[in-house]
């Protein structure tokens, strides 16, 4: 709570600045998204507001301010304010022992509040390896609505009975000088939409967008500004809309990859194995004395997400001909597990597609297993000289154990 004796000026919060906060409000409610308040708090001169949900987050920026702290105000006070049709015009918010009130010439609304920690909103780095557009607000609404939106047959069949499967995704393609967005509602046996419109283009990439992304667009976007759309082709973690009022992150991009760490995350967590994450996704299993890398990639010949699961057997092995022998007669008899040797060391991986996660936990037990007896095997043949140098076809991907257990 405040302090009793202070009371904190947020400052005069026009029309203009209530309008992007209650449209922003206005969506969370359709869309029955649930947060406890939005949090205002002062950064570079500017009044921010910030409304922050599992899947993405908005800062609006608004007026000069200056105040310390952060504060986390009811929906209500600020929605009051900025309801169309219903507005107090420019409203002074003030905060006084725990009581935020918004006063304008119609009369004033109090309500409690609280203090909170001064939050750190991700931001995130326009850098070369991200492909953005830049375009008006108008182009940006019309490319999106004639590429994404509800094809006007829907909803006039003669049979009332009929429902419309409306695309789980949509698609944005960033090309030189262009932005190109597209959906394909063949599924309600319509027809694919495809819209493109001119933008001031950085690099080139498409993204797989979910569909909750475009009522965040079609409610925080106005016609007036310059909008920023940015995104990584490959590593689309994120999508980011930016512009001199907006800044949202949204983690709504379809990777499929993506999809098969959260479902292996969610595994392990189950089944109550010990693990730890490193900043590049890759997952470390403990099982049994024996740590096991999840790496997760493409296939290229088809696309299909993979995760490997692998092991070092043996460390600091010399590639002698008798090891090589036991690694081949190991590959070819029909073992789930695949042996390679690559930088001094034994590997032992299997793979698994994503309709096989429901094996992972079996597969672990299964790889520390193996790893371990396979261990005793390896070792006395990796300790005898080593081959020749030679050329070397290249070794698969996984050849290394995370770093992450080291403490």
């Amino acid at each position: 709570m405040t302090d009793k004796k202070d009371t904190i000026s947020l400052g005069l919060v026009d029309t203009n600045e209530l309008r992007h906060i209650f449209d922003a409000l206005m969506m969370l409610r359709m869309e029955s998204k649930n947060i406890s308040g939005i949090i205002v708090y002062c950064d570079g001169g500017r009044r921010q507001w910030l409304i922050s949900v599992d899947s993405y987050t908005i800062v609006i920026t608004g007026d000069s301010a200056s105040f310390g702290g952060a504060y986390k105000l009811p929906l209500t006070i600020v929605a009051n304010a900025g309801r169309h049709r219903a507005a107090s015009g420019a409203t002074t918010f003030t905060i006084s022992d725990g009581i935020v009130t918004a006063q304008s010439s119609y009369g004033s609304q109090s309500i409690p509040c609280s203090s909170v920690p001064m939050p750190t909103p991700e931001r995130t780095a326009l850098t070369g390896s991200r492909a953005s557009a830049q375009l008006g607000g108008n182009e940006f609404l019309k490319v999106i609505f004639s590429g994404t939106g509800t094809p006007f047959e829907v909803g006039m069949s003669d049979d009332d009975g009929d429902e419309c499967t409306s695309p789980e995704h949509f698609m944005i393609e960033i090309e030189k000088d262009l932005l190109r967005v597209s959906s394909d509602w063949s599924d309600a046996n319509l027809y694919p939409m495809r819209a493109v419109t001119t933008a001031d283009t950085k690099g080139v990439g498409q993204v797989k967008v979910h569909k909750d992304l475009m009522p965040i667009i079609f409610n925080c976007v106005d016609e007036e500004s310059t909008w920023t759309i940015s995104f990584d082709p490959k590593q689309p973690h994120d999508i980011v809309l930016e512009s001199d009022t907006h800044y949202i992150v949204a983690k709504m991009t379809f990777v499929p990859v993506l999809k098969l760490h959260e479902r292996a995350v969610k595994v392990l967590e189950r089944e109550k194995f010990q693990f730890k994450t490193a900043a590049d996704g890759t997952i470390g299993v403990r099982h049994d004395a024996v740590t096991i890398s999840l790496d997760f990639f493409q296939r290229e010949s088809d696309k299909v997400p993979l995760v490997r699961l692998s092991t070092v057997v043996t460390r600091d092995a010399n590639e002698s001909a008798e090891l090589l022998r036991e690694i081949n007669e190991h590959n070819q008899a029909g073992s789930i597990t695949r042996l390679w040797f690559a930088n001094d060391a034994v590997h032992l991986a299997v793979d698994l597609p994503p309709d096989n996660l429901m094996v992972l936990a079996a597969r672990l037990r299964h790889l520390a297993n193996e790893a371990k007896r396979l261990q005793g095997v390896l070792e006395p043949f990796a300790a005898e000289a080593a081959l020749a140098p030679r050329r070397r076809r290249a070794s698969p991907r996984a050849k290394r154990q995370p770093e992450i257990w080291k403490e």
